[in-house]
């Protein structure tokens, strides 16, 4: 079967099972690079608009690579816009992360938008997502149990709205942007420390109150088992360009190199 047709999302359905969910940003713009991370075991790629060159036909090709994988495919729009939420919703995205929302306001007119009615607003277009027009009547019927909204917390405000952002009704996983969070706090390039602890604490007690998925991005392998140990579930483990440099330059520490 045509992935396109598949309406499963493997990430509710992992961390709904009490397992955690584990996945990569795509930065790059190339399908090839893509399509080679989809053979690892990964539940979810991210294809980031927000901090990448990449355009609109890359995404689509981005999506193509991947859709002959398990791998639940994801988007973060470059900003609160949504014309471009429905459109990536359209292009066969099973989720859509939102970043810097920072009100309850915000996380309601977002959230709304990637969903049909009567829970949402979304306009109704989905010709890839459709299978092109070979699955529309089910995916009208599934979309909205299928797509996940994930709302971006990064700055003092949105830590101190946490309530109302939780307590929104089509928000499912608040994911934390730990460096523009740090930033906020005055402590740029500084994702640790106090104040960060007590962040990460208050998100995760938010998604327990109103029942949603605490996600976050891990600046580092060592400190992933961390987050799930502090209940984390939706967990980011890096992106292909920080994979691909690490990787050369382990390489080369190992080769005994003359000047």
């Amino acid at each position: 079967m045509n992935n396109l047709h598949n309406l499963d999302n493997n990430i509710k359905a992992k961390i709904n099972g009490g397992g955690v969910s584990i996945g990569v940003f795509l930065v790059s713009g190339s399908p090839f690079i893509a399509e080679a991370m989809a053979n690892f075991p990964v539940d979810w790629m991210l294809i980031d608009f927000e901090a990448s060159h990449i355009t609109n036909e890359n995404l689509l090709h981005i999506l193509q690579a991947i859709n002959g994988y398990e791998i639940t495919p994801v988007i973060r729009v470059a900003d609160q816009n949504r014309r471009m939420i429905e459109f990536c919703l359209d292009l066969g995205a099973k989720g859509v992360m939102i970043p810097k929302v920072d009100t309850a306001a915000q996380a309601a007119e977002v959230s709304n938008a990637c969903y049909y009615q009567p829970k949402g607003n979304r306009g109704i277009g989905g010709i890839r997502a459709s299978a092109f027009y070979t699955n529309t009547k089910e995916y009208l019927n599934r979309a909205n149990d299928c797509i996940l909204s994930i709302v971006q917390i990064e700055s003092k405000e949105s830590i101190a709205n946490l309530d109302g952002i939780a307590g929104t009704a089509n928000v499912e996983i608040l994911f934390m942007g730990l460096g523009d969070l740090a930033a906020s706090y005055g402590q740029t390039g500084n994702v640790e420390g106090k104040l960060i602890d007590e962040a990460r604490q208050k998100v995760v007690a938010a998604c327990t109150k109103y029942n949603k998925i605490p996600g976050i991005y891990a600046h580092s392998i060592d400190v992933v088992n961390q987050y799930i140990q502090e209940g984390f579930t939706f967990i980011a483990i890096g992106n292909e360009i920080k994979f691909m440099s690490q990787g050369l330059g382990d390489s080369l520490n190992k080769i005994a190199l003359r000047s």
